[in-house]
C-alpha cells in the first residue's frame, strides 16, 4: 500500500530534476550582491576617509557595526527560518541588504557619515542571515552525493562578488571622480540578488506543492522546531563551529590586514597589494566546486579539513619565516596556497553541518555556526591590531604572523578531535553515503528524511 505513494512522491520531487541546478544558480547569486558590497569600504578606504573627513577608527566602525551584531543575529535568523520558513526569511534578509546599501550609498553621496554608518548597520541585519538561507536552500535541494559540490558552488559565485569589488570599484571611482557611483552600482547588484531570491522562492514553493508539503504552522508538533531539539548539537558539531572560528580568522582576518602587511614588509604599493590579496578568492572561485565534487564522490570530509587547515597553517609559517625584502615573488605563491586551503575548507566544512544535526534544526545550526564564525571575525582583528601596535619586530608583523600560526595549530587540533569523535560515532563525515549513517547516528525517522522533500520547508 505504501509503495505506490512513495513512487508518486519521487516522480513529483523536483529536487530529482534538473531544476535543482537552477536553484543552485539562484542560491549562489542571492549572496553575490552582499559579498560585492561588504568590502566596498575596504576597496575605497582612502576616498571614504577623505570625502567623509573621518579617521581610521571611524572607518573601522563600518565593519564593526556589521560584525558584532552578527555574533547573535544569524542564530536568530536561523531560528526564524526553522520556525517560520526559509522563503520568508530569505526575502526579508535580502530586503534589509538592499535598504542598507541604499542608505550607505546615499550617506556617502551627501557626505553624511552617520547615515552611511546606519546603512552599514541595516546591511548587517540581513547579510550573514542571508548566507544561512542560501545554505538552507542547498540542504533542501541537494542530497549527500551532491551537497558539497552545491555548497562549493555557492561559495565560488559569492566570492566572485568580492573579487569583482576589489578590482572594479577603485577603477570606477578613479575614472569618474564619483565616489557614490561605485556604491550605487553595488546597490544595483543587491537588487539583482533580491530578484534571484524571489525567483528561487517561487520554484521552491512549486516543489513543496508537488510533494504536498504543508506550511510550518500546520505541521504536527513532532515535526516542528523545539528548543530541546538542540540537544542533537553534539560534540562534533561544536568542534566544527570552533574550527570554523579559528580557520576564518586565519583566512579572512589575514586578508583584512594583508594590504598594509605586503606594503610594510615587502614594499608593494597599494594597487599591487590589492591584486595579490584577490588571489585567495580567485583561486577559491574556481576550485570550490571542484573540491565539492571530489568530496561528494569520495567522502573523507574530516581528512580534507585536516589537509586544508595544515595547508593554511603552513602558509602563515612561510610568512613568519620569510624575511623583509623588496617585492619578493614568494608572497604570490603563498596566497595561491592559501586560496587552495580555503577552497577545500569552504567546500567541506559548511556541507558537513547537515550530517551532524536533525533536518528541522538545520537553519538554527547554520545560524549558530555563522554566529561563532563572526565572533572570530569580530575579535580576531582586535587581537591582530593589539599585537601589531605593541610589538616592534618586522614593524609588529612578525608576532602577527606567529599569532596566525598558533591559530592554525588550534584549527588542526580541533580537526583531529572531530576525526576521533567521528570514528566513535559511526563515521558520518567519512562516509560516501553520509545521509544513511546520519539516520542511525541521530535517530532520524521516516518523516524527517530530506530525500523526499521533507517537512521542514514552508510554503509561505
Amino acid at each position: 500500500m505504501q509503495r505506490p505513494a512513495t513512487v508518486s512522491l519521487l516522480k513529483n520531487d523536483l529536487t530529482k530534476t534538473r531544476l535543482r541546478f537552477a536553484i543552485l544558480a539562484l542560491a549562489s547569486l542571492m549572496s553575490f550582491g552582499s559579498y560585492f558590497v561588504y568590502d566596498n569600504p575596504s576597496a575605497l578606504q582612502t576616498q571614504l576617509q577623505d570625502d567623509l573627513n573621518i579617521g581610521t577608527f571611524e572607518f573601522n566602525l563600518f565593519y564593526s557595526v556589521y560584525s558584532f551584531p552578527n555574533i547573535i543575529l544569524p542564530i536568530l535568523g536561523g531560528y526564524f527560518i526553522d520556525v517560520i520558513g526559509n522563503r520568508i526569511g530569505a526575502l526579508l534578509f535580502s530586503i534589509l541588504i538592499v535598504i542598507g546599501q541604499g542608505l550607505f550609498a546615499f550617506g556617502v553621496m551627501i557626505n553624511s557619515y552617520n547615515i552611511a554608518l546606519i546603512g552599514r548597520g541595516v546591511f548587517g541585519l540581513g547579510g550573514e542571515s542571508l548566507n544561512v538561507s542560501s545554505n538552507y536552500y542547498m540542504t533542501n535541494w541537494f542530497s549527500g552525493n551532491e551537497l558539497a559540490m552545491a555548497m562549493g558552488t555557492t561559495v565560488s559565485v559569492s566570492r566572485l562578488g568580492s573579487v569583482l569589488n576589489d578590482n572594479i570599484e577603485p577603477v570606477i571611482v578613479n575614472s569618474t571622480g564619483s565616489l557614490s557611483l561605485g556604491l550605487w552600482i553595488g546597490f544595483l547588484f543587491c537588487i539583482f540578488s533580491l530578484i534571484c531570491v524571489i525567483i528561487a522562492n517561487i520554484l521552491d514553493g512549486k516543489k513543496d506543492k508537488n510533494l504536498g508539503i504543508i506550511s510550518k504552522k500546520h505541521l504536527p508538533d513532532s515535526e516542528k522546531f523545539r528548543f530541546h531539539d538542540l540537544k542533537y548539537f553534539g560534540f562534533s558539531f561544536w568542534c566544527l563551529c570552533l574550527n570554523c572560528l579559528v580557520v576564518y580568522i586565519d583566512v579572512s582576518c589575514f586578508n583584512n590586514i594583508a594590504s598594509n602587511y605586503f606594503q610594510e614588509r615587502f614594499g608593494y604599493n597599494s594597487v599591487e597589494s590589492g591584486s595579490i590579496i584577490s588571489i585567495t578568492y580567485i583561486v577559491a572561485a574556481f576550485l570550490c566546486p571542484v573540491f565539492g565534487m571530489i568530496v561528494d564522490k569520495f567522502g573523507q570530509r574530516v581528512q580534507f579539513m585536516i589537509f586544508s587547515t595544515v595547508s593554511i597553517t603552513l602558509v602563515h609559517t612561510a610568512f613568519l619565516l620569510t624575511p623583509e625584502s623588496h617585492k619578493p615573488i614568494y608572497p604570490i605563491f603563498y596566497m595561491v596556497f592559501l586560496g587552495l586551503g580555503y577552497s577545500i575548507y569552504a567546500s567541506v566544512m559548511w556541507a558537513s553541518i547537515p550530517y551532524l544535526i536533525k533536518p528541522k534544526v538545520a537553519g538554527t545550526a547554520f545560524g549558530m555556526a555563522t554566529s561563532i564564525q563572526n565572533l572570530g571575525l569580530g575579535v580576531g582583528p582586535l587581537l591582530v591590531g593589539y599585537i601589531q601596535e605593541n610589538t616592534n619586530k618586522d614593524k609588529g608583523y612578525y608576532w602577527v604572523s606567529f599569532f596566525f600560526v598558533m591559530i592554525g595549530v588550534s584549527g588542526i587540533i580541533t580537526c583531529i578531535l572531530i576525526y576521533v569523535n567521528d570514528v566513535k560515532t559511526g563515521g558520518v563525515l567519512r562516509s560516501k553515503n553520509p545521509e544513511k549513517v546520519r539516520e542511525s547516528f541521530i535517530g532520524i525517522n521516516e518523516t524527517e528524511k530530506t530525500d523526499l522533500g521533507n517537512s521542514y520547508s514552508a510554503i509561505n
